[in-house]
């Protein structure tokens, strides 16, 4: 599938970690399974098909509104239909993620930061095998009186080179902490909304002071627009700016508008011609679009009684942006009550599915250009996990950190 670039406007195809024409980095590069989750009970069907430990175990509670410390967690707010991805620190105190109508958008948060932790446990299982298999060598080894004496001696350099070892990593790990708190005395305002000179201000994230990640609510036009840089000296460093927080999220009822849920955030967010895949309902005519990135891959249920393809061109005005199909949008997936047929079962969608699998089957090796079977670190089957040989403990994640 086809993707647009950011920066020269070229289209090139979505598997590829830059473009061919200038560059610039794909942050849209493609390397998901064609199971990845869309809503909240498919990231369920997701965890439990790879065998993942309870929720109580792994920490990560999927269309639950956990309030204990240490959790991350996605539910619905019934109060107001939002979606809420959120992370319950250690302290107790919550950090959140994202908060809006996108559920998709919310639902791939979380399913990133879970993929992460797996791998992030499997690995802490690798090693945690790995120094149980030496301590045994070592015991063994060491139970032999013929070798007594001269093991014992090797053993006192190996102690000595291991103590070296962790010394050295303690005194990196020391002077990295030393550079991160003075680096945090220049980092910009965190995420969320300020109130300065009586005005409102959102800004999107931690950046340097060159930052553009800054917006302003105009109270006139009843928008967010976007501006250059901090509107003033104080919001620069974190320090000073955590003086004007109103709050890290929206408080529902506030003078303002939510800011996530504003034009201006879809378009920071998306790409030119984005609109989730799925189904539509456009002034009683249904609608399909196939791949999220690929402006070309719209269909009309026509009065042949089947799918038929849509020019971009084409296609209403309404349906081109995200911010605007959402209103339209009404299924990720086939309905059988609807009076429509499965797209899934048309030509279009196996073709598509065919060129999908084999994408997967490479990757873009930055070295010499070419094409490599390399693509096993995002397989799915990767985070199956064996609930008989691996073990997970959480208490060995960050958390005193937002995400």
């Amino acid at each position: 599938m086809k993707v647009r670039c950011d920066f020269c406007g070229s289209m090139y195809e979505d598997t590829l970690n830059s473009c061919p024409n200038c560059g610039a980095v794909n942050t849209q590069v493609r390397r998901s399974t064609p199971d990845q989750p869309t809503t909240i009970e498919d990231l369920k069907a997701w965890y439990e098909s790879k065998g993942l430990p309870p929720y109580e175990t792994t920490r990560f509670f999927i269309g639950i509104d956990y309030n204990g410390p240490r959790a991350f967690g996605i539910y619905k707010d019934p109060n107001n239909g939002n979606y809420v991805v959120y992370k319950n620190k250690d302290n107790g105190t919550r950090a959140v993620r994202y908060q809006g109508t996108d559920e998709a958008y919310a639902v791939n948060e979380l399913f990133m930061r879970l993929k992460q932790e797996i791998v992030e446990q499997k690995a802490r299982n690798v090693s945690r095998q790995t120094a149980t298999a030496y301590g045994n060598t070592t015991a063994a080894a060491g139970s032999n009186s013929y070798y007594t004496r001269p093991r014992r001696q090797g053993m006192n350099i190996v102690w000595k080179i291991v103590i070296a070892f962790f010394a050295i990593q303690i005194f990196i790990g020391v002077m990295s902490s030393v550079m991160v708190f003075f680096m945090s005395l220049n980092r910009t305002a965190e995420e969320g909304y300020y109130r300065y000179n009586n005005e409102i201000y959102y800004c999107n994230g931690y950046s340097d002071n060159t930052n553009d990640d800054w917006v302003h609510y105009n109270r006139s036009s009843g928008d967010w627009e976007l501006i250059a840089t901090a509107p003033g000296e104080e919001l620069k460093k974190n320090k000073t700016a955590k003086d004007y927080i109103v709050s890290t999220s929206y408080i529902v009822g506030s003078e303002y508008p939510d800011f996530q849920d504003s034009r201006l955030a879809y378009e920071l967010r998306y790409v030119d011609g984005y609109t989730r895949s799925g189904y539509y309902e456009y002034e009683g005519n249904d609608y399909y679009h196939l791949d999220s990135y690929d402006t070309g891959s719209w269909y009309l249920f026509g009065e042949s009684g089947d799918w038929e393809p849509v020019a971009y061109d084409s296609l209403p005005e309404d349906l081109r942006f995200e911010y605007d199909a959402k209103d339209f949008y009404y299924y990720p997936t086939w309905d059988s009550s609807t009076q429509i047929s499965d797209f899934s079962d048309t030509t279009y969608y196996q073709e598509y599915e065919r060129e999908l699998e084999a994408s997967r089957s490479y990757s873009y090796d930055d070295d010499d250009d070419d094409y490599d079977s390399s693509w096993d670190s995002y397989d799915s089957s990767d985070y199956s996990w064996d609930s008989g040989s691996d073990s997970w403990d959480s208490g060995s994640t960050d958390w005193g950190s937002d995400w």
